[in-house]
């Protein structure tokens, strides 16, 4: 939806390279969310075969939504990390690097 959103002239391609995943992936999600009255699908006059997608009302109501709580989130979260001590940051930020080596080890 964000990718709809964004760039409104992507068709189903490229949203799915846009976004890494497959073609089918994409129209699959298309289909389900015109099924819902979150999108709806336009062809290009000038293309018979290209369609993109447009946000409904329903769907700029949903990713208004989702932008707000997000925004909430990292609000909250940046008060969280503002309380935390010296040691404490040292202490996660010990630890995200430990992470980030392990997960280099999965590869």
């Amino acid at each position: 939806m964000q990718v709809i959103r964004e760039r409104p002239d992507l068709n189903a391609g490229g949203m799915a390279q846009r976004l890494g995943v497959s073609n089918g992936a994409v129209s699959q999600t298309l289909a389900r969310l015109e099924k819902k009255g979150v999108i709806k699908k336009a062809k290009d006059p000038s293309l018979k075969n290209r369609v993109t997608a447009v946000l409904t009302a329903v769907g700029n109501e949903a990713i208004e939504r989702f932008e707000t709580q997000q925004a909430s989130s990292v609000k909250a979260f940046s008060v969280y990390l503002a309380g935390l001590s010296e040691s404490e940051r040292e202490v996660i930020g010990s630890f995200l690097s430990e992470v980030e080596e392990f997960l280099k080890g999965l590869r």
